[in-house]
């Protein structure tokens, strides 16, 4: 059985080996010279005790290097659909598992063998995709540039896409046992693996762990949050509660605060001490892990769901 599944699915496994390969050679050169970079303004820093922007140094390619970097946060969904959709689809859209279960292989052994080596191929590239986009982002990870809880790069590093790329598979194998057509099993693993990715990062990941607010002079930007945290709002407030974010008219203006216009740290200051301030909500960087943990374990139990789900379907419906 171990061997059917290898010739039937070898090919997908070559292609994604060798996607993984060439982005494996890309990043390592490109990553070393970045990291080459950093090492060396650090070194350069403590000699002259004049620290300037390190940002600028990471990374000396930029642009298409750090796309492709960006674009590796669709992999669990490209491995979803083409990967964990047509896995059983196939096979119960041309009848060939028939075959199969009247050959000595019961329903149970037959799905749990495809389950198995499918989660665990899919745990496996997912982990290796991370630890290398990890790597690679080591040093603007530790400039904080850019920030690593934003959408993006929050999804594309530590242990998150593991656990998409096995809830992305699991999505397959279950829409291809409800379905049983390719087609629309991958349909709708696309279209329910994006709209829940959007959902979850829009809606629920600024919720998952009560977000600090400070009370700030007027106008302060997203500076004013610590190094690295991710903002989730900034909103400036006058006395009476009016939200000014985008500027304060001259009449809104109180009349001590106007002849200092053209000075804008003692006007701030004035418009302080009149009660206009600053609300600003984020989420420090050092939850970074802790968010992480959290969401991976919502997708892990999904997946595990889902799977509990197809054996139902295989188990429960007539051949």
């Amino acid at each position: 059985m171990n061997a059917l599944i290898w010739r039937l699915h070898r090919n997908q496994a070559y292609t994604a080996g060798a996607a993984l390969a060439a982005l494996t050679c890309l990043l390592l050169l490109t990553g070393i010279t970045m990291a080459h970079d950093y090492h060396a303004f650090l070194a350069s820093c403590g000699t002259t005790r004049s620290c300037g922007d390190a940002t600028q140094l990471l990374f000396r390619g930029d642009g298409a290097i750090t796309t492709l970097v960006d674009a590796t946060m669709a992999v669990p969904l490209l491995l979803g659909v083409f990967w964990g959709a047509p896995m059983l689809a196939r096979e119960l859209e041309t009848g060939t598992h028939n075959l199969a279960w009247t050959q000595g292989v019961t329903r149970r052994g037959w799905l749990s063998r495809n389950v198995l080596w499918a989660l665990a191929a899919a745990a496996a590239f997912g982990t290796a995709t991370a630890v290398l986009v990890s790597w690679w982002r080591g040093p603007q990870n530790a400039v904080g540039v850019p920030v690593r809880l934003a959408t993006f790069t929050f999804d594309i590093q530590g242990i998150m896409p593991a656990a998409y790329t096995v809830f992305a598979v699991a999505l397959g194998i279950a829409a291809g046992t409800i379905f049983k057509r390719v087609l629309p099993a991958m349909a709708v693993t696309f279209t329910a693996f994006a709209g829940l990715r959007f959902l979850i990062a829009e809606y629920a990941r600024p919720h998952y762990l009560t977000a600090i607010t400070k009370s700030l002079p007027p106008f302060s930007g997203n500076q004013a949050a610590p190094a690295g945290s991710w903002v989730l709002s900034n909103a400036t407030l006058g006395p009476n509660g009016r939200n000014y974010t985008t500027g304060i008219s001259y009449q809104d203006t109180p009349a001590a605060c106007r002849s200092l216009g053209q000075q804008a740290a003692r006007q701030n200051s004035c418009l302080s001490s009149h009660g206009f301030h600053t609300l600003i909500t984020y989420q420090p960087a050092s939850r970074f892990w802790a968010l992480q943990g959290i969401e991976a374990g919502i997708f892990i139990a999904l997946a595990a769901a889902l799977i509990i789900l197809a054996y139902r379907v295989v188990l429960t419906r007539d051949a």
